[in-house]
């Protein structure tokens, strides 16, 4: 027979080793993220000097030379957030040496230098890190490497184009899709949302590929999916910091890729239909996100009162794509003008970069009026 003694031993070494068991389940996601963290902090600091970067994604058809996809990402490794700005295909700018275009002919006037000026002239002025263009070959391949995507197709969808070897012929609903399928689905724009339809396509594939290259199964497979892609890709990046970026992203929680359109609105000229960007807008997203700034940590309550719902998504990703600490916002009734409420660092920074009027009060508030809604209508 065991002694009482023995036994209490061993009831409080198993407690000990239950105790033991239970922290590490519930402390290992956090750990595991922190060193993950440490890790990207220090392979972006080893590849690009710098733990900010703004990283222009152009998807881009070699024949016409013309971009079909412009994505701007800011990309904050310390935090392991990506945050992707979309502008339409067909949004009316400048372009150097052209005059007055839809900003997917830039490349045709120096390629993804040239769309990367106008990209940056129509922020404001900021900078850009890196370009990837990459053709619809090379998305195709990736996509078949990883095994397809399980995608939500937003609507039945069929069209042919064969001057374009374009053929779309696709079924509502859930369902997985090869390389080709994918680049037919981020193509389509023959519906009633057009251009617009087109990028929340693109946002949706881009944030499933993220999702499914972080799947550790697919881990292994990241130097062959980068060969794959650079066969039908022209970067600025060298294969180093590719595989550091691959690195970095491969793991990141779906809740920390942002995605939103740069605001606008459908117009004309002459018979051609065309977007336009609202420019203050377009200035304030390059100021708040693409700054490179580190921003106060006071906490940041933003109040929409502008009457434009769409504002929501817009200014809470930049917000807290830049790094500042919003953990909530709210709708209110509509107000005829934007105002700060705070004495906080960040009140007067809010201030500062909305021109908004700045009020005492113990809570920092960005509450945004009808004066600041964007012009998308």
């Amino acid at each position: 027979m065991f002694s009482s003694s023995w036994v209490r031993y061993v009831l409080v070494a198993l407690a000990g080793l239950t105790a033991a068991a239970a922290g590490f389940l519930l402390f290992r996601t956090p750990l595991q993220r922190q060193v993950s963290q440490q890790i990207a902090a220090g392979t972006a600091q080893n590849s690009f000097g710098r733990s900010k970067l703004n990283l222009l994604l152009l998807g881009y058809q070699d024949d016409e030379a013309t971009t079909d996809t412009v994505v701007l990402a800011h990309l904050d490794v310390d935090r392991q957030t990506a945050t992707l700005v979309s502008i339409p295909r067909d949004t009316w700018v400048p372009v150097p040496g052209a005059g007055m275009q839809k900003i997917n002919a830039a490349y045709a006037y120096g390629g993804a230098k040239s769309t990367a000026k106008v990209v940056s002239a129509l922020l404001g002025g900021i900078p850009i890190d890196a370009t990837i263009a990459l053709q619809p070959e090379g998305a195709s391949q990736i996509v078949d490497a990883i095994g397809g995507l399980n995608v939500d197709v937003d609507e039945s969808m069929d069209y042919d184009d064969n001057n374009g070897a374009l053929h779309i012929h696709l079924k509502k609903g859930e369902q997985y899709l090869t390389g080709s399928q994918v680049v037919g689905y981020i193509r389509f724009r023959h519906d009633a949302t057009g251009d617009f339809g087109r990028v929340k396509r693109q946002q949706q594939i881009l944030k499933n590929m993220m999702d499914q290259l972080s799947q550790p199964q697919n881990w292994a497979k990241l130097p062959r999916i980068m060969q794959f892609a650079r066969k039908d890709m022209s970067t600025s990046l060298s294969d180093q910091q590719l595989l550091a970026l691959l690195e970095i992203y491969r793991n990141v929680p779906d809740d920390n890729v942002r995605t939103f359109t740069l605001p606008s609105k459908v117009g004309w000229v002459g018979d051609a239909s065309v977007v336009f960007a609202d420019r203050r807008w377009a200035k304030l997203v390059g100021d708040l996100l693409f700054r490179g700034v580190d921003p106060p940590q006071d906490e940041v309550l933003v109040a929409n009162a502008s009457g434009n719902a769409d504002v929501d998504k817009t200014v809470i990703g930049a917000l807290r794509g830049a790094g500042w600490n919003v953990p909530t916002f709210v709708d209110q009734p509509v107000r005829s003008t934007s105002y700060v409420v705070g004495e906080t660092p960040a009140a007067q920074l809010l201030s500062k970069t909305f021109a908004a009027g700045l009020r005492a009060g113990k809570k920092t508030t960005l509450v945004l009026g009808s004066d600041l809604a964007p012009d998308t209508e």
